[in-house]
């Protein structure tokens, strides 16, 4: 195995449903840092690649400037320039400084997601996925919106320009969702956890009256969202494309216009689902946890006689894993990963690989990131990224390469 090393303490903390915790005082996870270990077939080499953030999550590259954009959960925008040698010790220019606007009561607050709108050359728009600043005592009022803004000529974030599109109420202050994707023509994917606390109490996630727990199909033409008309027959709210899922944490489209959606389990299972994007699908929560039948409490037991055909991979909460963390179809970056899924484990920091073996999906490691994973993203020059909870970024770097 290829090392890095992380010069930070190891603290073994214990997290036992840390990322579905119900409880009024809310414990936040401790930080663990180990080495960083790749599986050497995989020729890649773990690379320190920004680091001095507080809880970066997300990257995008700018549409037409050579900038590559990070998103932080404190409400913080940072872009790097990437036209020449990119700088590691560069501290990045603020594009914005929400941090007044958002909530973080609990560790699965924040800015949560970001995306440039596809006319952003003419309209200069962004949209944000937030959870809304609300008290921290007492039950939650804080809900997730989804709002625009404006970049403004200087480059920054315009605040007085933001406007709010739709807002879901959250009940408790986790499963918030909050990715958002473009697929182009002015459409894009918003995904929305089950509204939180544990076992799904209200049972959203099979009722199709509300956005909770669910991934939301939606247009933007630079003022407003509509319901997309890609959805051929919408169910009782046009907007919900997918439901049935506790907290997809991140999704991506591959080269054959599936979605890979990688939603967090409760006590047992931790799921990779792939279907066709604009197929509609009931992926079962909180009838069904991965590959059983859900029983608040019950036992863990793999049942092989469900069928459950979206799903291509659990795996349980074993080896130190507890919450999946979803990442990217690999149609770009290191030659090794080409044509796989990558994702990882919040807890563990392990990394796999999915990727088709004659016509049979298998599920491979990859390594072990040494940190708890929040993120991936792709770097300046296409390098896969990964986002720590400690606020480093590492680089999977292949071996020999010159980035």
């Amino acid at each position: 195995m290829r090392v890095l090393a992380i010069s930070l303490l190891l603290v073994v903390p214990v997290l036992c449903g840390c990322l579905s915790d119900d409880s009024d005082e809310y414990e936040w996870p401790d930080v663990i840092a180990s080495d960083c270990n790749i599986v050497e077939e995989y020729e890649l080499e773990c690379l320190e690649y920004l680091n001095g953030l507080m809880n970066p999550i997300l990257s995008l590259e700018h549409p037409y400037s050579d900038e590559l954009w990070i998103i932080d959960l404190n409400g913080f925008i940072i872009s790097w320039p990437t036209e020449s040698n990119f700088d590691a010790n560069n501290p990045g220019t603020n594009v914005a400084d929400l941090s007044s606007l958002i909530g973080r009561c609990h560790m699965e607050q924040g800015l949560l997601g970001f995306a440039f709108d596809d006319d952003f050359e003419n309209s200069n728009k962004v949209l944000l996925s937030y959870i809304e600043s609300g008290p921290c005592d007492g039950p939650n009022q804080s809900n997730l919106i989804l709002a625009y803004a404006e970049i403004d000529a200087q480059n920054n974030l315009n605040l007085e320009s933001i406007t709010v599109l739709m807002e879901i109420e959250q009940p408790y202050r986790n499963h918030n969702g909050g990715h958002l994707v473009s697929i182009g023509n002015g459409e894009f994917l918003w995904g929305i956890g089950d509204g939180g606390s544990a076992n799904d109490p209200e049972g959203h996630g099979q009722n199709e009256s509300t956005k909770l727990g669910s991934i939301l199909l939606f247009s933007f033409d630079g003022y407003q969202i509509s319901p997309s008309t890609s959805i051929s027959s919408p169910g009782e709210d046009p907007y919900i494309l997918h439901y049935g899922l506790r907290n997809p944490w991140r999704f991506d489209m591959d080269t054959d216009n599936r979605l890979w959606i990688s939603d967090v389990g409760q006590n047992c299972w931790e799921e990779v689902n792939l279907v066709p994007m604009l197929q509609s699908t009931n992926f079962g929560w909180s009838e069904m946890e991965g590959p059983q039948n859900f029983v608040a409490g019950g036992e863990c037991n793999f049942n092989s006689s469900i069928s459950t055909p979206e799903i291509i991979h659990t795996y349980p909460h074993t080896n130190g894993n507890c919450s999946i963390t979803g990442g990217f179809w690999m149609d770009w970056g290191p030659s090794s990963l080409r044509d796989s899924y990558i994702y990882g484990d919040f807890c563990s920091g392990s990394i796999w690989a999915i990727s088709n073996s004659s016509g049979t999906w298998e599920n491979n490691l990859i390594g072990t990131a040494g940190k708890m994973i929040v993120g991936f993203g792709k770097g300046h020059a296409n390098q896969l990224i990964v986002f720590g909870w400690d606020g480093s970024i590492i680089q999977l770097a292949e071996v020999n390469s010159e980035l």
